[in-house]
C-alpha cells in the first residue's frame, strides 16, 4: 500500500466561507488568495484533504473548486487527488508525490553542479512506485521517472528549500552509487564526472557497500580508484571472486582489475 505526502500542517485561509459553500466561480481576488495561501505553504503537491484544510472548505466542495482551478489553469493536477501550482518547481514536485522519496542520478548530478547537461527526465527513487508521468511546468516540461527499490535503500538524501517549496536530493555520494545501482539511467560518463567534481570517496564507498550488492561495491570502488578520488582501500575478503563489468551495458570484454574484480569493457575519459 503506497503512501502519498501527508506530512504537512494545514493552514487555514481567512476567506469568506460562504463564497466556497456555493463553490461559486471566484473571482480575481479570490483565486489570487488561492495562490497565495498555497505558496506560503512548504508543501509541493497538496492532496484533496489538505487543499480542503487550507481553504476551510468540505471535502466535497474542495474537491469540485480544484477542478474548476485546474480547468482555469491555476492550479494543476499532478495525478488523481494529488495538486500542485504550476510555478512550484520540479524537483519539488516530484518528490512530494510519494513518501519516502528522493531525487537521483542526471537531476542530481544537475543540481549538484556536476553536469552541464539539463535533463527533463527526473529520476524519484522511493520503495512503493515504479513507471513514469509527465510534468507540465511554467518552465517547462518534464517526464517523472519512479524507481522502485526496497525501503531500506532510501538513504542517502538531504531535504531542500526550493523557492520555499520541500524537495528531497540525493547527496552527491549517493547518486553517484545510484548510477551503479540502476545502470542504463544515467551515462556511465556522468557518474564519472560527478566522482572527479569531487565526492567523499569514503562516504560514497559505504553507501555502496550499504546496497547489499557485490556488483556495485565492485564497480563504485573501481571507479573511485580509476578516477583518484583518494583510492578507498577494502579488505579483499569483501569481495567475491566474480568478476562483473563495469558497464553492465556492453559486452563483457576487456582488462580484467583483480583488486576490485571488475571487467574494464568502458573506456573512462
Amino acid at each position: 500500500m503506497f503512501q502519498f505526502a501527508t506530512n504537512y500542517i494545514p493552514v487555514k485561509l481567512s476567506i469568506t466561507k460562504h463564497i466556497y459553500t456555493e463553490v461559486s466561480v471566484c473571482s480575481t481576488m479570490d483565486r489570487l488568495s488561492i495562490v497565495k495561501a498555497m505558496e506560503s505553504h512548504q508543501t509541493p503537491v497538496f492532496t484533496t484533504q489538505q487543499f480542503a484544510a487550507l481553504v476551510g472548505l468540505k471535502v466535497g466542495s474542495a474537491s469540485v473548486l480544484l477542478s474548476r482551478l485546474v480547468k482555469a489553469g491555476i492550479v494543476m493536477r499532478v495525478l488523481r487527488g494529488r495538486y500542485a501550482l504550476p510555478s512550484t518547481n520540479a524537483l519539488a514536485v516530484a518528490t512530494g508525490i510519494y513518501v519516502p522519496s528522493y531525487v537521483s542520478l542526471w537531476a542530481a548530478f544537475e543540481y549538484h553542479g556536476s553536469t552541464t547537461q539539463s535533463p527533463r527526465v527526473i529520476d524519484v527513487v522511493n520503495p512503493v512506485h515504479s513507471g513514469s508521468r509527465h510534468l507540465h511546468l511554467e518552465d517547462g516540461r518534464y517526464v517523472l521517472r519512479f524507481i522502485k527499490t526496497a525501503s531500506r535503500l532510501v538513504f542517502g538524501f538531504r531535504k531542500e528549500y526550493l523557492a520555499g517549496r520541500v524537495a528531497f536530493i540525493a547527496e552527491k555520494e549517493r547518486a553517484v552509487v545510484d548510477g551503479m545501482l540502476f545502470p542504463g539511467h544515467v551515462p556511465l560518463g556522468e557518474v564519472v564526472s560527478a566522482i572527479r567534481s569531487g565526492v567523499d570517496s569514503r562516504k560514497t564507498l559505504e553507501y555502496a557497500r550499504r546496497t547489499g550488492k557485490q556488483s556495485v561495491l565492485k564497480r563504485t570502488g573501481y571507479l573511485l580508484n580509476a578516477v583518484g578520488a583518494g583510492g578507498p582501500s577494502i579488505d579483499p575478503a569483501e569481495l567475491s571472486g566474480t568478476y562483473v563489468p563495469l558497464d553492465p551495458a556492453l559486452p563483457r570484454r576487456g582488462k580484467h582489475d583483480p583488486k576490485w574484480r571488475v571487467i574494464v569493457n568502458a573506456v573512462i575519459e
